[in-house]
């Protein structure tokens, strides 16, 4: 099997959620060829569904020592860490590392935005927002992360425009961002 047909199948069973599934398929891929980072970024994802946390940094971590500039993995490292394993400054340091990898990407950007709003960097949040809405004018959760560091802020214009904007975005744009 290709590389390629090994990442749709990987990808296949992960939008079907079966985490049992893709860990055996991602750890058969390991065992194969052990310097592939995506087989271990699959394994991370399985890992981490399956409450396997540590396994899963630790797959994550093993994937970024084979291709360090896989934004993908750090976005998700980042996600763990924050989410999961409730260690925010290192969630924040894996984003900023994915963000100098591909600054053009407003799903990090957005992802940052919410971790600095979450963490009471309301300032940070409200730039991070903006950097995603630069790339990305239409990014539903942008408008929102930015509204929302803005009206703590007490920036209601910047509120009122976002409220503005998202009123005339289409209903396909209201949908959840990965």
């Amino acid at each position: 099997m290709s590389s390629e047909s090994k990442i749709y199948h990987a990808r296949s069973l992960c939008e079907q959620s079966r985490w049992s599934e893709v860990l055996v398929f991602a750890q058969q891929w390991v065992a194969e060829n052990p310097a592939d980072a995506k087989a271990l970024y699959y394994a991370g994802i399985a890992l981490g569904a399956l409450g396997r946390l540590f396994d899963a940094e630790t797959s994550y971590r093993r994937a970024l020592a084979l291709d360090a500039t896989n934004f993908k993995v750090w976005n998700n490292l980042a996600a763990l860490l924050f989410g999961a394993m409730n260690r925010p400054d290192e969630a924040a340091q894996c984003l900023v590392q994915a963000l100098q990898i591909n600054p053009k990407n407003p799903l990090g950007w957005a992802n940052l935005a919410s971790m600095n709003g979450q963490l009471s960097r309301h300032a940070q949040a409200l730039e991070c927002a903006e950097r995603a809405l630069a790339l990305e004018p239409h990014m539903v959760e942008a408008h929102l992360l930015r509204a929302r560091a803005a009206q703590i802020l007490g920036k209601p214009e910047i509120v009122r425009v976002a409220s503005e904007t998202l009123g005339k975005l289409p209903p396909q744009n209201f949908r959840r961002m990965r």
